[in-house]
């Protein structure tokens, strides 16, 4: 995975890429979220953990993040990590990252620039660099950023409006998410490379236990957790319980605690916070099935690792996550925001072994696809292009 690619650039920057072994590549990474951020870590945090990892071997990685309580600048499988901004607070933190990653990108010498692409913590990376720059696009929020936010929602949405209009090289994890960017700006040039799932969910047999699974961000809106809450408060008292796993801003969990209890769901629904690899390897391999009703998503990288697992997936029938999974293969979908027929399909699923074992283990066979080393691999030769292209 070493650089190939001829280089063209003045001066300056091309002595400093001659500079560089012909085999190694010098790869910026600007990305505000991180996995163990207690306010995100999302899977395009483990996205880019997982690629960079892979690339480290054979290339020289930093990666820029948002601060956090308890980071720090350390370096991770090969790969260096620096915070950007201050960790005292969620908010502080996006701003503090937008405002200073202009001058943390002079400080670094690369090849090529990432830009994992955040719409509420933008960095517009071409903007600041004459390196070629790729950007990472997980999803588009739309009108979307209004829901979450009826009057802050402008920024993002103002965000995403400039971002078609001046990018040109994107990575999409969805070809749904691909064809829409492209479609509305011909000019972009936009590859399609799905996220992946680790080897070791494919080890442990699996297992079952009385509970449904959520895992993902603490996001109440994004995540469809409220509509979550309401389907299941409707499937009764089946001797099923629910349990929800991840990390997210105070006021999401807050919000999904109060939840819990207007809904008089404290016995039958646990919020087990942020959980580790180990223990989301666990939880994956003991549950019934894992339910995932997001009102939009990049691509759905948890209902893959659900999959991989060996268990079945009730999601939405959404752009992204109608690519990550296959209904009536591996997968059951519902409407998004529609809670009556979330939770008629939950206690269909509750109730039909049968039907939930089989798309368990076709789940298990389509995921094999996605490798992360497979998919770290056409990452950089995209990388490659776009420096062959300078």
């Amino acid at each position: 995975m070493g650089r190939g690619s001829i280089i063209s650039g003045s001066g300056r920057d091309r002595a400093e890429i001659d500079a560089a072994s012909s085999s190694e590549m010098k790869i910026l990474h600007i990305i505000y979220d991180d996995i163990h951020n207690p306010w995100c870590g999302g899977g395009g945090a483990l996205r880019a953990a997982m690629v960079n990892r892979y690339l480290a071997a054979e290339n020289r990685i930093t990666v820029l993040t948002g601060n956090f309580p308890g980071a720090k600048n350390e370096t991770i499988d090969g790969v260096k990590y620096v915070r950007v901004g201050t960790g005292s607070s969620y908010l502080m933190s996006r701003i503090t990252f937008t405002l200073q990653i202009p001058f943390f990108m002079k400080r670094f010498c690369s090849d090529i620039v990432v830009n994992d692409v955040s719409f509420f913590a933008p960095c517009f990376a071409p903007f600041y660099t004459r390196r070629p720059c790729v950007n990472i696009v997980h999803h588009l929020m739309g009108r979307h950023a209004f829901k979450l936010y009826p009057v802050l929602g402008i920024v993002p949405f103002i965000n995403e409006m400039i971002f078609l209009k001046t990018f040109r090289n994107v990575v999409t994890p969805s070809k749904a998410l691909r064809e829409e960017i492209v479609k509305r700006h011909k000019r972009i040039a936009a590859r399609n490379i799905p996220n992946g799932v680790a080897d070791a969910l494919f080890d442990p047999s699996p297992l079952e236990e009385g509970f449904v699974f959520f895992l993902g961000r603490i996001d109440i809106y994004m995540k469809g957790l409220d509509i979550l809450l309401d389907a299941f408060s409707g499937v009764g008292r089946s001797g099923v319980y629910l349990k929800i796993a991840g990390s997210g801003k105070k006021r999401d969990v807050e919000r999904l605690i109060r939840l819990i209890r207007d809904y008089g769901l404290e016995e039958r629904v646990s919020f087990l916070g942020w959980v580790d690899e180990r223990r989301k390897l666990d939880l994956l391999k003991r549950c019934l099935f894992l339910v995932m009703p997001s009102r939009f998503e990049g691509w759905g990288i948890t209902a893959v690792e659900a999959n991989a697992a060996g268990k079945a997936v009730v999601g939405t029938n959404i752009k992204g996550l109608s690519e990550a999974v296959v209904h009536n293969r591996t997968a059951l979908l519902v409407e998004a925001g529609n809670s009556r027929e979330l939770s008629s399909v939950m206690k269909r699923l509750i109730e039909d072994d049968t039907l939930r074992h089989r798309l368990g283990r076709e789940g298990r066979t389509r995921a094999r696809v996605f490798s992360w080393r497979a998919i770290a691999d056409e990452q950089f030769r995209f990388y490659e292009t776009v420096l062959a292209r300078g």
